[in-house]
């Protein structure tokens, strides 16, 4: 079993926290609170850092530390983002976070806020791991490069899309990420995601006197139960010799159906002006996921051709195909004993069900492995994780981490 006590605990658990308490919620996007968190962090303990920022206002910023070893060998990536998902003030978050600043006791086995999950908690694993790292400088072949980006919340231009365009070379040889997977499972690939708008036009005016052509909003609720036909909630079960081994049934009810098939989500919908007033617009954003095998083109073809049928106009606005590294790569192999010596169970290899920046990486021919935290109360209120989970996850990273840049091929 792989020695735990490698891994500062309470160092950790204090880094962890302290990003997670300086808020970054995306939009907008800002992640300078966190980032000062980490800047501090790597210059107390000698790990040189760049920040970069493509964006004109220079509040979407990145960060990219490196840590050379003495001897030639290959190029680990880490990847962490900053930005987390927006948080209702009234939600329970707040009310911890404010506590804690008021100087409340703090919880010595739990990290508690919004990012605990998703995925600041993950960026704190990676930059202790950059620590003990620095201290092995001697031993290490190669080196080992953390990037902690923004925008990854919107799969924005200004996050780890910017830093692959600017600099190639942080593609490196293999990438680890720490966003939310479960103990007992190695997240090797991920379904791919389109996201659209749909448009419907209609004349408006006075609601008393209705004319002849169709609300926009009925256009759009006639078109989301046309699509829902074609994309329907519930799947049924997948047998189990249909069901590839990547399968993931831990991340939803109906996992391994949502998996092995497309999903639908209507995120959100506006339109109309006033109660009395005929809609002369409306808004319909939506969130279809594909699985391996299927192609964001054939699907936009689909949704173009029901929202035209139903007088709408569909804008595909952002997408990325579903994409899987090969198991077969070394990096599988170092991390999969990596998780065994740690925990004691091999790790299942799986499929996501969301999407990461690990998957620029996968398109880059980058083989991608994502070990990280149990999804459950990710971007909900009660967003929280044990101290005892973190330090597992980062014992299994360092271990990889050690391993691949060890000089053995």
């Amino acid at each position: 079993m792989f020695d735990k006590s490698t891994i500062p605990s309470q160092e950790l658990r204090a880094l962890a926290q302290g990003l997670v308490d300086a808020e970054s919620p995306n939009p907008p996007g800002d992640v300078s609170l966190p980032l000062a968190v980490a800047a501090n962090y790597l210059m107390e303990n000698g790990i040189p850092f760049s920040r970069v920022s493509v964006d004109p206002e220079n509040r979407k910023v990145n960060l990219v530390a490196r840590v050379f070893g003495e001897h030639p060998g290959p190029h680990l990536v880490m990847n962490a983002h900053l930005d987390v998902f927006p948080m209702p003030e009234s939600a329970a978050d707040s009310a911890a976070r404010h506590a804690r600043k008021l100087g409340a006791p703090e919880e010595q086995d739990i990290i508690r806020g919004r990012g605990a999950v998703d995925m600041k908690s993950g960026a704190a694993v990676f930059m202790v791991i950059m620590k003990l790292l620095n201290q092995r400088r001697r031993e290490i072949h190669g080196q080992a490069t953390l990037c902690l980006v923004c925008d990854e919340e919107t799969f924005g231009p200004y996050g780890s899309r910017a830093l692959l365009e600017l600099y190639p070379e942080l593609a490196g040889d293999a990438l680890l990420s720490t966003e939310p997977s479960s103990l007992s499972v190695v997240r090797v690939g991920e379904r791919g995601f389109m996201w659209g708008t749909v448009e419907f036009i209609g004349k408006g005016g006075h609601g008393a006197y209705p004319g002849g052509d169709q609300s926009p909003i009925e256009k759009a609720a006639a078109f989301i139960k046309a699509l829902r036909e074609v994309i329907p909630e519930d799947w049924g079960d997948v047998k189990k010799e249909d069901s590839p081994t990547v399968s993931q049934s831990l991340l939803a009810p109906n996992g391994k159906s949502f998996v092995d098939f497309p999903s639908l989500n209507f995120g959100t919908i506006g339109g109309g002006i006033k109660v009395n007033m005929q809609a002369d617009r409306c808004l319909l954003e939506v969130d279809i996921r594909l699985p391996i095998g299927r192609r964001i083109e054939d699907f936009a073809k689909i949704v173009t051709g029901i929202a035209v049928s139903h007088g709408g106009i569909y804008r595909l606005d952002n997408f990325g195909e579903p994409n899987k590294s090969d198991e077969n790569d070394r990096l599988f192999g170092i991390i999969k004993k990596a998780v065994e010596d740690v925990t004691g169970n091999t790790p299942s290899f799986a499929v996501g069900l969301g999407c990461t920046d690990a998957r620029l990486w996968r398109y880059r021919g980058v083989p991608a492995a994502v070990y990280g935290p149990d999804p459950s109360t990710m971007a909900k209120d009660d967003e929280a994780m044990s101290l005892s989970d973190l330090v597992t996850i980062a014992s299994v990273h360092f271990q990889t981490a050690c391993e691949y840049l060890g000089g053995n091929t």
